[in-house]
């Protein structure tokens, strides 16, 4: 395994020499999505809901026997993927892992529904299937998932200084893999026979903040662009479930990409669903 790691690095290296141009492009087009489209939705999201959760956010739910559970899921649904996995690192709860995957709710909204698509309705109609996606794979690994115990509260002081700690560690994880992702991006841009389209979907499954984009752009029905954009932000990603690994190298990769896949197929039927009624009325 380690001599197929060197080799992929000395062909990126090769190809990094061989095409700087085409690199150095497509890496200044992924500092402008970290920089102004990531960066201001995700490090507020990710810094609050580690304050949050230091703070025993749970304390303020109803009395129910899995509220720190339910903390969880509100916070990843709040601060977006891969936070949810930094959440949950200590706990040693596999099946919450599976079932928390939220797309930063800013991001979508802000970004993907008022810059890329422009369609409110259609990214509300989104955002929707897949929260309704993941609260049913909730429902279906609700047997295996185990309850959280609440953490011992800290000072003021060791809060606010964990936390800010924890989201530069979090970003940082992202973005260095958002950098990695682009050059095999590159690679792939400039070799894939397909149209844009097809291009565009196989980006958006490799590193989603970019897919997203490329398929806002492409000549697509406004209903397929939605369905579209719901799978990619749904499965997450490539770059994502790698963020995810190195946040937390005990996930077990292949049953977290099957339950990846189980998700996206609930929010198909469920987007399939809710729009059939939307273009009724």
């Amino acid at each position: 395994m380690k001599k197929v790691i060197i080799i992929i690095v000395l062909l990126l290296e090769l190809f990094l020499l061989f095409n700087s141009k085409i690199v150095i492009i497509e890496f200044r087009k992924t500092l402008n999505i970290c920089l102004y489209s990531l960066m201001p939705t995700m490090f507020f999201s990710i810094l609050f809901s580690n304050i949050l959760l230091l703070n025993n956010f749970e304390n303020i739910l109803p009395n129910f026997k899995n509220k720190k559970n339910i903390s969880i899921i509100i916070l990843s649904m709040l601060s977006g993927y891969p936070n949810n996995i930094k959440l949950l690192k200590e706990d040693n709860n596999e099946y919450m892992n599976y079932c928390t995957n939220y797309v930063n709710p800013l991001f979508l909204i802000g970004t993907v529904g008022t810059l890329y698509l422009k369609n409110m309705s259609i990214t509300i109609i989104i955002l929707f299937s897949h929260y309704i996606s993941n609260i049913i794979m909730y429902i279906i690994l609700k047997n295996k998932i185990k309850i959280i115990a609440s953490n011992s509260s800290i000072s003021s002081k060791s809060f606010y200084t964990k936390s800010v700690t924890t989201t530069i560690t979090t970003l940082a994880v992202i973005f260095t893999n958002l950098l990695l992702i682009s050059i095999i991006i590159s690679l792939l841009k400039y070799t894939l026979p397909f149209d844009n389209g097809l291009n565009s979907f196989i980006f958006g499954l490799i590193e989603f903040s970019k897919g997203t984009y490329e398929i806002s752009i492409c000549n697509l029905n406004i209903y397929l662009k939605g369905l579209i954009i719901l799978i990619i932000i749904t499965f997450g990603s490539i770059s994502i479930h790698l963020q995810s690994i190195t946040i937390n190298p005990k996930i077990k990769y292949i049953k977290f990409l099957l339950y990846r896949l189980l998700n996206v197929l609930i929010s198909i039927f469920i987007y399939c669903f809710i729009l059939s009624i939307y273009k009724f009325k």
